[in-house]
């Protein structure tokens, strides 16, 4: 007996926009700061939201449903950063002996964002932005190049320099 293909909640018109958003609506959410996991499990629960609020869009044109799809995946973003910011709140020099042990997830949290902030801090304001969009919004070369004014060859130059630096920063201050 032939299995059945696994059950799509989609309508066609639905799987299609999902397959068209679901990337750059995952890089809007990091670009707001949330972590991977996070982005994936906030753009999986927009589209529950949209699945059952379809009908506000059912026959708009298709720059109407990414704009309104949109706007849930950046409310839940909001509504997310908003929860979770009070996990991180600094607590002065009266939390002291509340502060977590070295190795906590917040200790380890804290390290990472100094590595980071290492690493880009003394690039330029462009170069910071070539770096994100390649790195972490997954931009080609070619969509640089566009986007800066250069050609490929110098968005490829330039990111590999960046890396470079970068990845030395990251390393003086990495514990061995």
């Amino acid at each position: 007996m032939a299995r059945r293909p696994p059950r799509n909640p989609f309508a066609p018109e639905q799987a299609w926009l999902y397959a068209f958003v679901a990337a750059s609506l995952r890089r809007r959410l990091r670009r707001m700061g949330l972590l991977p996991e996070d982005a994936r499990d906030l753009v999986q629960h927009a589209f529950v939201i949209a699945l059952e609020r379809w009908h506000e869009v059912d026959n708009a044109p298709e720059g109407r449903m990414r704009a309104w799809l949109d706007g849930i995946t950046w409310q839940l973003g909001q509504n997310f950063l908003r929860l979770s910011r009070h996990r991180y709140e600094s607590l002065g020099h009266r939390g002291l002996a509340l502060a977590p042990a070295p190795g906590s997830p917040t200790d380890e949290r804290a390290h990472a964002a100094r590595l980071v902030q290492a690493a880009l801090g003394p690039m330029t304001d462009e170069d910071r932005a070539l770096f994100v969009a390649y790195f972490l919004e997954d931009a080609t070369l070619d969509e640089l190049a566009l986007r800066f004014g250069i050609t490929r060859n110098v968005a490829f130059r330039r990111i590999t320099t960046l890396e470079r630096v970068a990845r030395a920063r990251i390393e003086r201050l990495s514990p061995r």
